[in-house]
């Protein structure tokens, strides 16, 4: 058979498989479910991973594994997940399923009457349902200890109900009016998981427990709001007795308990004349022993501070200190003849300001309930305030009783972070044992780390670019990298700012420091007196990118180990495949070998070498994988979504062309799976920064937050590119036309894409490109541009509504990459707004701002719009209402994604144009008629650009 034959039988028979197989369409989406949370068992014999709906339109299930005997067990809709200790149960919720929810929003039940969650126990001994609870709102179960739990349950409804029928029918009411109390309010069980059996603890309001212990604590509420709470209780798991702590107080708040549960401390409060205005006190109970530490008068505390109302107090892990929060006294003057109506609403921005009114706004929560740490040494019976007003923050680990730990304050920069970045802070060291402060670093990009021991603390200078220490008994500062001929800063960098370092990998198992450079990992010690080394070696010649992991969520700057051996990471920049290493004796040994896959989201049981960790391609969903035995074996334990081979997929590939001015880049192209080199192929392009190293990744299907889906595409029969971008300071416009324009044109070189039907998508800082791109070029014969910035000068003034800041930083030193402020650079702003590009423009825009959009200021859309709508360009704008920049309500996704397409599939495939684009959607239709029925007949003259 000759070679052009083969060819031929291979396409014919691809072509055939392709054809059984359905193309993806919007009602789809609601099929690909999704991993949203794995747990390993302490000793590893259980893998608990809970299964979602991708787009929460549907039921999802929780998967049970047995790593000794490899049983699994599932069970629909089970969420919250939690192993005992011993691993003799797992207990999870289950939700309502989906189509019940519905049916009772679509019914209009009220919330209280709706079907509510249940409780369910599952015994591994048996693998089977052991029991379960229904009507549950909430659980916990101790960390460290097996054997019970506590349940809070919704109050129950069959009396209300009752009554209801019987007033209907005309009866007489003649149910006792004191009736059981769960029939009015919410109350909790405590579950003993060994018996089954349950005791019943009424008016519930809350309950803490310890990680261990037999001991925990709970408070009580009347049924009315504004009535005095019951009162405060401990109860003893071994004896079932309760014993009252308070029942004097008006309300009791914010439980605390240490891991054993022998000590407890709660705030309360005696006075109910306004609620707004409590007055708390703090009490610490131990051995049936009352304590109040800190009265309504603030005593042991500072002069004119309170105690904070808004703050859990908290115990360290040994009990010895008990943390609390005040703050100082205020006193509003405030003209209490005035009526609400009389009142001015103003907002008072002033040039000084700190922050200003709008970061304030957002902020206010945090703010209005700023509080400072103190701490009760519950041995010596001192009291230690280690933060006042002067410090900010504390980098505090809350388990352990350093002497030194660090506070930062970011006043002295606030100003000039509405146009500088990096921001700024000055850090102290900070004396738990006296309180007293001395400045260690000022001025300083990025927050230190703390060593293990307390004894030092790790920093990266980003001026001077290079890894620092600090003996925080000394106060020695040692350069720890200035002797070696590598960067550790991003080489690769292109914002006008100052570069950010690789990273910092974690402690190792002597206290060493693990750091990075673009390739390998360094180990350095603290005291900078032993010679650095690095430990991977080969990564810069063989241009593999080595990281460490830590795994421990309890100790989250510990690097992960295998039998004492460093467990790292591996990633093939050249042909993005990721492997899995331990480092024995200075050499590599080979854990995962690397293949075609991107490897990630590693886990391990804390007491054993049992790992999940998933594993995908762009043809390959990420599975769990499991291994019991340092990876010399591993299991696939889930196949989440086997429906996908019934679909028409694709395939994505590494491409790599010159740039217009010689650069040399990488992007991905995904093609339908039936691809034939010999067709011509639709293209869309879609970018943002650099995207080349997702080269492996997976994309589910699923509708747009606001870029298009390289699965749904292929699978509809387009081409998609992802090129990436580099940017040369005070020109982001043309250096996109440059890296985005060259690789198009590149890649039209290989003969199948269709030069007359390419667009083009972004979103955010990829949709200001888009809209500068259609400026400058005529490339593209559709365009959709996602919350676009269009005029610059305007932006620059303006604010990120989420978080309140200016965005004058983000246009002089981040993404904007302009380097200069409006005045000095005012050619570069207009050169790079689309909005004065607007005359040039011959390629149709769909443009989609939303109207809360905390990012982009959404007149920026509206500029655009209206721009192009005056000088009679093809242009519409969506606005999806309360939508954030990107889209979140699900609803909202799946018509962005069906207009989208729409719009696509009418300039690059030729199909039919969707009533919304020919006619629009008039106010009063809103909500009733979407606008997506196709016109009968291809209407290019009624929406083509009438000036062409």
């Amino acid at each position: 058979m000759t070679p052009r034959l083969i060819t031929f039988v291979f396409l014919l028979v691809t072509s055939l498989l392709s054809s059984q197989k359905k193309t993806l369409t919007h009602t789809d989406y609601d099929l690909w479910k999704n991993i949203t949370d794995v747990k390993i068992s302490e000793k590893g014999k259980l893998v608990v991973t809970t299964i979602e709906t991708n787009t929460k339109r549907g039921d999802g299930y929780i998967e049970i594994y047995n790593t000794q005997n490899k049983e699994k067990f599932i069970y629909p809709n089970g969420y919250e997940t939690s192993i005992s200790l011993n691993e003799n149960y797992v207990v999870f919720k289950k939700r309502p399923s989906y189509q019940l929810i519905r049916k009772e929003k679509r019914k209009e039940v009220k919330k209280e009457d709706r079907t509510k969650d249940m409780l369910f126990v599952y015994d591994v001994k048996n693998n089977k349902i052991y029991d379960s609870i229904y009507r549950v709102k909430r659980y916990q179960m101790p960390k460290k200890q097996e054997g019970w739990l506590i349940v809070e349950k919704f109050k129950e409804v069959k009396e209300k109900q009752k009554r209801k029928t019987e007033d209907k029918q005309g009866k007489k009411d003649t149910l006792n009016r004191d009736i059981p109390m769960i029939y009015k309010q919410n109350y909790a069980l405590i579950y003993n998981l060994k018996t089954k059996q349950k005791d019943t603890i009424h008016q519930i309001k809350d309950f803490i427990l310890p990680e261990k212990g037999q001991t925990f604590y709970f408070s009580l509420k009347n049924k009315k709001e504004k009535q005095k709470d019951i009162g405060v209780y401990a109860y003893n798991l071994l004896s079932a007795k309760k014993t009252v702590i308070d029942t004097t107080k008006y309300i009791y708040d914010k439980l605390a308990i240490d891991r054993d549960g022998s000590e407890f401390a709660y705030l309360s409060a005696a006075d109910s004349t306004a609620l707004d205005s409590l007055k708390f006190e703090l009490y610490y109970y131990k051995n049936e022993i009352k304590q109040k530490l800190v009265d309504f008068s603030g005593n042991n505390l500072r002069e004119n501070w309170e105690l904070s109302k808004d703050k859990h107090p908290f115990f360290s892990d040994n009990g010895n200190r008990l943390y609390f929060y005040s703050k100082p006294k205020v006193v509003y003057l405030k003209d209490t003849t005035m009526l609400e109506d009389e009142i001015p609403q103003v907002d008072v921005w002033n040039w000084q300001d700190k922050l200003i009114q709008p970061e304030q706004k957002s902020k206010f929560e945090e703010l209005n309930k700023k509080a400072f740490v103190s701490y009760y040494d519950t041995t010596s019976k001192k009291y230690i305030h280690i933060q006042d007003q002067t410090i900010e923050d504390l980098n505090l680990d809350k388990t352990k009783e350093h002497q030194f730990i660090l506070g930062s304050v970011t006043s002295p920069y606030d100003t000039k972070r509405s146009w500088d970045y990096p921001w700024t802070k000055d850090y102290y060291r900070i004396d738990t044992y006296t309180g007293n402060k001395k400045l260690i670093l000022k001025n300083k990009g990025l927050k230190p780390i703390l060593s293990p021991d307390g004894q030092f603390v790790l920093h990266y200078d980003m001026k001077q670019k290079n890894w620092f220490s600090i003996n925080l008994s000394t106060n020695e500062k040692t350069n720890l990298t200035k002797d070696l001929d590598v960067a550790f800063y991003d080489e690769d960098d292109d914002h006008p700012s100052l570069p950010s370092p690789y990273g910092f990998g974690g402690f190792d198992i002597n206290q060493e420091v693990l750091i990075f450079d673009k390739f390998d990992v360094w180990k350095i010690s603290l005291s900078g007196k032993d010679k650095p080394m690095n430990l991977t070696q080969n990564g810069r010649k063989e241009n593999i990118t080595y990281r460490t992991e830590m795994l421990d969520p309890e100790q989250k700057t510990q690097a992960a180990y295998i039998n004492k051996e460093l467990l790292i990471t591996s990633f093939d920049n050249t042909s993005k495949v990721s492997g899995l290493y331990t480092l024995k004796k200075g050499e590599l040994i080979e854990k995962i070998k690397p293949s075609e896959f991107r490897i990630s989201s590693y886990k391990k049981a804390k007491e054993a070498n049992v790992f999940t960790y998933r594993k995908q391609n762009f043809t390959t969903f990420p599975d769990l994988y499991v291994t019991t035995n340092t990876f010399k074996n591993t299991n696939k334990i889930t196949h989440i979504n086997p429906h996908q081979t019934h679909f028409k997929w694709g395939t994505a590939e590494l491409f790599t062309w010159q740039t217009n001015d010689g650069r040399k880049l990488e992007g991905i192209v995904y093609k339908p799976e039936d691809f034939d080199p010999s067709k011509k192929y639709p293209l869309i392009t879609y970018f943002y920064e650099k995207r080349s190293d997702s080269y492996r990744d997976y994309h589910i299907p699923s509708p747009s937050a606001s870029i298009v889906n390289p699965s749904y595409l292929v699978s509809n029969g387009y081409v998609m590119f992802v090129p990436d971008i580099v940017y040369d300071e005070g020109k982001p416009g043309a250096s996109a036309y440059n890296c985005i324009v060259s690789g198009v044109e590149a890649l039209e070189e290989s003969g199948y894409i269709d030069s007359d039907n390419i667009g083009i998508q972004g979103q955010s800082w990829g949709g200001y490109q888009v809209a500068y791109l259609v400026t400058v070029t005529n490339k593209f014969k559709a365009a959709m541009a996602g919350a676009p910035v269009s005029n610059m000068t305007s932006a620059y003034g303006g604010i990120r509504w989420k978080s309140g800041l200016s965005r004058a930083f983000q246009y002089e030193r981040t993404q904007s990459r302009l380097g200069k402020n409006l005045w000095d650079g005012f050619d570069l702003y207009i050169e790079n707004s689309p909005l004065f590009g607007i005359p040039k423009i011959e390629t149709p825009l769909l443009i989609m701002h939303n109207d809360n959009d905390g990012a982009v200021p959404y007149y920026q859309g509206i500029e655009m719009f209206m721009g192009m709508r005056r000088l009679q360009k093809p242009v519409w704008l969506l606005v999806y209402n309360d939508e954030a920049h990107n889209l979140k309500k699900v609803k909202n996704k799946q018509d962005l994604s069906i207009r989208m397409m729409q719009f696509f599939d009418y300039y690059l495939k030729g199909k039919s144009a969707p009533k919304w684009m020919t006619s629009g959607v008039p106010r009063i239709q809103k909500g009733k008629d979407f606008g997506y029925d196709l016109e009968d007949t291809r209407t290019s003259n009624i929406i083509s650009n009438p000036n062409k």
